[in-house]
């Protein structure tokens, strides 16, 4: 595929009035690891000083080059860079953006390795204080690293900018930018990429960094409040440019309506909506005209392709109707009449079923011109929004309902307290079990993840006001910034075992560290934490900002079942009956930690080697993999169904499959310090370990601490494994350290300390 004639990459920098962050843009630009690039700074007619400091880094970068134009857009600044790039690739980067530092080297191994012709990674929106990943990318799972192609993923067009991506120039040779369009402009140039690459790969790193300036959030509804004309008509250019490509590449008529859904329900929908919630009669009235007069010129067989145009203009618009000025309504009603009169009949009937009260009050409208029915709705919607009521209940049950219940007499009552799962598990469940085992009288309280309604929200504050013990296992924001009664035990028993990772305000100023505020909110209620070890209390009075005294090493309630023969005997049985193979042959487990931030960690590459561990290992073992519950989406080197791989359901309890595993491998997750507890080898496969420490600061020395040798590559792992090297004593002084106090009657002493204590036993 690669062209000796071309070699490398061509970055194309549009400029225009940026001179307060080029400089930034540029250096991000420099400062790439992959060297092998020309930069095309194409100015559009900038009237600051933007040439002033492109030239002057220019001069000291000879690979960045300055071409200037009169003021024609975007598209047109793009479109020069495209007729002048000489690259193999091409990449785009506006110039308030930043790219990291591995940026292009990422997607230049990626493109060169895989053959592909696209190549993709996640991006992040940046402002002055925060960055965040684009909640729809995330959404529909952008960044899911491997290769991939439109119709098997067609959420690729929720990523339909042109920057972030690497293109190979044979894929866009002779294609360019419509500059016709000033709004938009990108997609169709996107979109013809994104339908012809026969091959798109997608790196799992971010890529991009995407400056949202102050106030940028509203800039659909402020462009739309200053010329609703302008932009509603580039929305219906870009959909007829799509439409006319997605034609001619003959797209599957799946992977059409995808793309359809896509532009309707974020740019149709965003200028629909900010128009009429304008309340500015001319503009409603130009957008309900010139939607009815585009809607004119298409076909009934694409009005019924695109369900979502019945769902904003019938059901959202429903919602909305009290936005509509007097003068406007008529030219709504047409619009809805129009639409509703090309629909078949089948389709008229899948709308009904769906939202049968919104059906009646549209029709309303269309056939007797009648409003009342699609008044009475809109005024429930315009009550929610203005009363915002989920947050009027939290806020009454927070400042007065806890506050009331907090000075009364304390309950001898127990509250188990959650946001990790949909129901009770680890420390929690130990504790709920041992308690109705034997049979005590207390009554126990459950907050699982879950929506709550306004009555159960306002319980849920008086329980935790009256009650004389609280019990989390992890951060809950339920009591963020509470202050309880000083009777109430409030027991953080936090969900990982040992001192390994740093985490609360020992990780603060770390890449993926809360702030100093929030965890102080986060923390500052719990009146005692519990932990595995006497060794390891200076640690979490760090990481919880608490005196070492309210450090409590009476164990962990979890942890019981590791020295419990029956449990062990059963939950083996369980997994060989489910797996035969267990019943031949020894059990490696592997679990890797998540990496990156909270969305990064939702996808994860299997480095190991997977294929070479079989080949060397599958006569005598099976290999289990369990991945973070975070993680969603998972890309191996082998067939997921391969005899030699076991993969449990994600849901599964990773303390149970310790139990009847020979060896486990890991890196840095704290299940060493369960794992310790049977005496069975572990082996670390740390393949990243410089990075990591960047990314995560950890408690001790990693390479002294983890009881275990530490491997970067698959070979040598195996070559260990089959040697049976390992050594016991290190393994012993480590679970004396940190594990001290995990004997099987943690959740005894636990019920002894805050419960019988409490009932003055």
């Amino acid at each position: 595929m690669l062209n000796i004639n071309r070699k490398g990459i061509s970055i194309i920098v549009p400029l225009y009035n940026v001179e307060d962050v080029v400089s930034e843009t540029l250096e991000s630009i420099a400062n790439q690891t992959f060297q092998d690039f020309e930069v095309l700074l194409i100015d559009d007619g900038s009237k600051d000083k933007t040439v002033e400091i492109a030239k002057a880094f220019q001069a000291s970068h000879p690979n960045f080059k300055l071409i200037e134009q009169e003021n024609a857009g975007p598209a047109a600044a793009r479109n020069h860079g495209l007729r002048l790039a000489k690259g193999e690739f091409i990449c785009f980067v506006d110039s308030d953006d930043l790219l990291p530092s591995n940026a292009l080297e990422l997607m230049y191994q990626g493109a060169v390795e895989h053959g592909a012709q696209l190549v993709t990674g996640a991006t992040k929106r940046f402002n002055s204080t925060d960055e965040w990943f684009i909640p729809m990318h995330v959404q529909y799972n952008i960044a899911k690293p491997g290769e991939k192609n439109i119709e098997k993923n067609p959420e690729l067009f929720y990523s339909i900018g042109p920057c972030a991506k690497l293109y190979h120039h044979s894929l866009i040779d002779g294609r360019f930018f419509p500059e016709s369009i000033r709004y938009g402009e990108d997609q169709p140039f996107v979109l013809h990429t994104l339908l012809n690459a026969e091959k798109i790969y997608t790196v799992e790193k971010v890529v991009y960094y995407y400056r949202l300036r102050e106030g940028e959030s509203q800039s659909i509804t402020q462009s739309i409040g200053k010329d609703p004309v302008r932009i509603l008509q580039a929305v219906f250019d870009v959909f007829d440019f799509g439409e006319r490509e997605i034609k001619e590449s003959g797209t599957a008529k799946e992977v059409a309506l995808k793309y359809y859904q896509r532009v309707s329900s974020v740019e149709l929908w965003a200028s629909l909506k900010a128009a009429t919630e304008s309340k500015n009669e001319e503009f409603q009235k130009n957008c309900y005209q010139m939607i009815l007069n585009w809607f004119k010129t298409k076909s009934d067989e694409f009005l019924n392709l695109i369900p979502s145009f019945r769902y904003f203009l019938m059901y959202s618009m429903i919602d909305r109707v009290n936005y509509i000025q007097k003068g406007a309504r008529e030219d709504y009603r047409m619009l809805i009449t129009y639409l509703w009169s090309r629909q078949t009949e089948e389709a008229q009937k899948a709308f009904h079923k769906s939202y049968p009260v919104y059906t009646i009050a549209a029709t309303d409208i269309i056939l007797h011109n009648k409003w009342k029915k699609a008044k009475k709705l809109s005024n429930r919607f315009v009550i929610r929004v203005k009363l915002n009521t989920p947050r009027l209940i939290r806020g009454l049950g927070r400042k007065v309902v806890f506050r009331i219940a907090s000075w009364m007499p304390r309950k001898e009552q127990l509250a188990l307290a959650t946001e990790r799962s949909t129901k009770l598990e680890g420390n929690l469940l130990s504790i709920y079990d041992y308690m109705f085992q034997n049979n005590r009288k207390e009554r126990i309280y459950i907050f699982i993840r879950k929506n709550r309604n306004w009555f159960e929200t306002l319980q849920l504050y008086y329980v935790l006001g009256r009650v004389r013990t609280v019990v989390l296992d992890d951060y809950y924001n339920k009591i963020y910034g509470l202050r309880f009664n000083r009777k109430t035990n409030v027991v953080q028993s936090w969900h990982a075992t040992g001192a390994f990772k740093k985490f609360g305000f020992s990780a603060l100023g770390a890449g993926d560290s809360n702030t100093e505020e929030f965890e102080q909110k986060a923390h500052s209620p719990y009146s005692e934490v519990l932990i595995s070890s006497k060794a390891i209390i200076p640690q979490y009075a760090e990481a919880f900002n608490k005196p070492e005294k309210a450090i409590i090493p009476i164990g962990v309630p979890r942890t019981d079942v590791f020295f419990d023969e029956d449990y062990k005997a059963y939950k083996r049985e369980i997994y060989r009956k489910k797996y035969p193979v267990l019943r031949q042959k020894k059990a490696i487990l592997y679990a890797p930690t998540f990496r990156g931030g909270p969305d990064e960690r939702k996808n994860y590459t299997v480095v190991m080697d997977l294929k070479a561990m079989k080949e060397a290992l599958q006569d005598e073992y099976v290999l289990i993999l369990k991945f973070h519950p975070m993680i969603k989406n998972i890309s191996l080197n082998i067939d997921s169904d391969d005899p030699f791989i076991i993969m449990p359901d994600p849901t599964s309890d990773i303390n149970d499959l310790m139990l009847f595993s020979d060896i486990l491998i890991t890196d840095y997750s704290s299940v060493i310090f369960e794992y310790s507890l049977m005496n069975r080898p572990m082996y670390f496969f740390s393949y990243d370990i410089d990075d990591y420490f960047d990314e995560r600061g950890f408690y001790f020395d990693y390479k002294t601490m983890v009881p275990g040798d530490i491997f970067k590559v698959t070979n040598r792992l195996i070559s260990a494994i089959r040697q049976e090297q390992y050594d016991y004593e290190k393994l012993a002084e480590f679970r004396q350290k940190f594990v001290a106090s995990l004997d099987g009657h943690s959740t005894e002493r636990f019920i002894a300390r805050y419960i019988d204590r409490g009932n003055g036993k």
